[in-house]
């Protein structure tokens, strides 16, 4: 009995590594796909072994429009991201994926994406924070929602979405 708890809990370890690295690696991505639709170059993407610290070197990105699309990008792929795995059975997924993008949603620490949205465009850059994290906390709610139901969520959100 204590070994397979064991396993359980490696299993959701590595899972959650693997979301983590993921997370920071597609959020990171997300910056470069707007980097390189404007025009400008992507040299590196990093992201620590942990997933907890991840950045994009580039070339400069000119304008306001420009630098604005490429910081809210990150968490608008995240965004997506939390809702994309609303598809998979395992509901622990999209709760932390949507938990995680709300919370550096709201973090205006200098060098943050959001930071760099308010240095940008001023106290609007509150109404962006308030809708990626009403958006994030929906995602995480229809998760959090099926597990408690003990429902796969995959065929109530499809159905959702075909009767939309």
């Amino acid at each position: 009995m204590l070994k397979n708890g064991a396993l359980g809990i490696l299993a959701l370890a590595l899972i959650l590594w693997a979301a983590n690295f993921s997370y920071g690696f597609l959020h990171e991505a997300g910056h470069a796909l707007v980097i390189k639709t404007l025009g400008g170059q992507v040299f590196e993407i990093y992201v620590n072994p942990l997933g907890t610290d991840a950045y994009t070197l580039h070339s400069f990105v000119s304008g306001t429009p420009g630098v604005l699309s490429m910081e809210i990008a990150g968490l608008t792929v995240t965004t997506l991201l939390a809702f994309f795995t609303l598809l998979s059975d395992y509901a622990p997924l999209p709760i932390f994926m949507a938990m995680r993008t709300a919370i550096y949603a709201l973090n205006y620490a200098p060098g943050t994406d959001i930071f760099e949205v308010q240095r940008l465009i001023g106290n609007y850059s509150l109404l962006i924070t308030a809708a990626l994290v009403l958006l994030n906390l929906a995602c995480a709610a229809i998760a959090i929602q099926a597990t408690i139901k003990n429902v796969s969520i995959r065929e109530p959100v499809l159905q959702r979405l075909l009767h939309l």
